[in-house]
C-alpha cells in the first residue's frame, strides 16, 4: 500500500435532497465546488454527516462515482463505507473501489458492538478483500465501542490501513495516536473545535463538518492554529458557535438547518431524522444573532 499524504481539512459533505425526496446532484456538485475553493485538502463522500445510513446502496456507489468524476483530481475523495452486514460494507469498499476514490473511512460494525478481537477481525477480513485504502473512524458515541490507541496500533500493520479519524473528543486519545502511530497513519480528528489543540499534539488534518457551512473561517482557523495569531480567539468564538447550532436538534438535521438560515440551503434531511421544530430553527437563529455568524453567509442572505 503505498503512503498517503492525507491532511488538512477534509469535509464531510451533506447530501442535498430535492423536494420529492431525490438527491440533488446540481446542488451537490455545487458544494464540491465551494469547498474545494474554500480550502478543502479532501472531499469526503457519503459519511456520517451525508445520511449514508438513509441512502440504498445505488445511491452511496451514484455518490462516489459523482464525487470523483466531478472532484476531477483537484483533491482525494474519500467514501463513506460503514454498514451493518460485513458483506454490505466491503460491497460499499469495492463500489468506491472502482469509482475510483483514493480511500474509505470505515466504522466498526454499527450495532453489533464487537469486542476488541472481533474489531481486529473485521478489519483484517475487510483489508484482505478489497485494495481500498482506509481510514479507521472511531466514533464511540455512534458505534457504542471505542477503537482505543492500542488498538489502532495493531490495526496499523494491515497494509491496507493509512489514516485514523478519531471522534472520541479527547485530546488525551489523540495525543497518544499521534505517539503511537503517528508515523504509520495520518491522524484526523472529527470536530472542528479541537483543531488548535489538536494540530498542538501532531494531528495531521480534521474530517470537518462547519467547513461547508463556513469554509473560509475553517480555513483561516485551521493556517492559524499553530501561529498565536490574535485572531484565533475570535475564531474559535465562531467555530463553537457554529458547533452550538448543530447541538440543536438531530446532529444532521440541525447542520442541513444551519446551512439553510445562513444561504447554503441543501433541503432538509431523510427519515429517520425530520427536518427541525419551529423553537430549534429559533434557537439556532439566536444562535446566529448572538454569535454574529451572518457574516459567514453567502451575500445573498446578507
Amino acid at each position: 500500500m503505498a503512503d498517503v499524504n492525507w491532511g488538512g481539512i477534509f469535509p464531510v459533505l451533506v447530501t442535498p435532497f430535492g423536494a420529492d425526496g431525490s438527491i440533488n446532484e446540481i446542488r451537490y456538485k455545487e458544494l464540491i465546488d465551494d469547498a474545494i475553493a474554500n480550502g478543502a485538502q479532501g472531499i469526503v463522500a457519503a459519511g456520517s454527516t451525508g445520511e449514508f445510513y438513509a441512502l440504498s446502496r445505488a445511491e452511496r456507489a451514484r455518490l462516489y462515482k459523482l464525487t470523483v468524476d466531478h472532484v476531477a483530481g483537484r483533491v482525494p475523495v474519500l467514501a463513506g463505507v460503514a454498514d451493518l452486514r460485513v458483506e454490505d460494507v466491503l460491497e460499499a469498499c469495492q463500489s468506491a473501489f472502482s469509482a475510483g476514490c483514493a480511500g474509505g473511512m470505515i466504522l466498526p460494525p454499527i450495532y453489533a458492538m464487537p469486542s476488541p478481537r472481533e474489531i481486529l477481525a473485521f478489519f483484517n477480513y475487510i483489508s484482505r478483500n478489497t485494495s481500498l485504502p482506509l481510514m479507521l473512524y472511531n466514533s464511540p458515541r455512534r458505534a457504542g465501542i471505542d477503537i482505543t490507541p492500542a488498538l489502532v496500533e495493531q490495526l496499523s500493520i494491515l497494509p491496507t490501513v493509512v489514516a485514523i479519524k478519531d471522534s472520541s473528543g479527547i485530546i488525551t486519545q489523540v495525543s497518544e495516536l499521534v505517539q503511537r502511530v503517528g508515523d504509520k497513519l495520518r491522524v484526523f480528528v472529527g470536530y472542528e473545535t479541537m483543531i488548535v489543540p489538536a494540530r498542538a499534539v501532531g494531528a495531521h488534518g480534521v474530517v470537518a463538518m462547519a467547513h461547508q457551512i463556513a469554509g473560509p473561517l475553517i480555513r483561516d482557523f485551521w493556517d492559524k492554529a499553530l501561529t498565536g495569531d490574535s485572531a484565533l480567539d475570535d475564531l474559535g468564538r465562531d467555530v463553537f458557535a457554529l458547533y452550538r447550532c448543530f447541538q440543536s436538534g438531530a446532529y444532521y438535521a440541525a447542520i442541513k438547518e444551519t446551512m439553510r438560515q445562513l444561504g447554503r440551503d441543501a433541503g432538509g434531511p431523510r427519515l429517520p431524522l425530520l427536518p427541525l421544530a419551529e423553537e430549534q430553527k429559533t434557537a439556532i437563529a439566536k444562535i446566529i444573532a448572538d454569535a454574529g455568524l451572518g457574516r459567514w453567509a453567502t451575500p445573498k442572505e446578507r
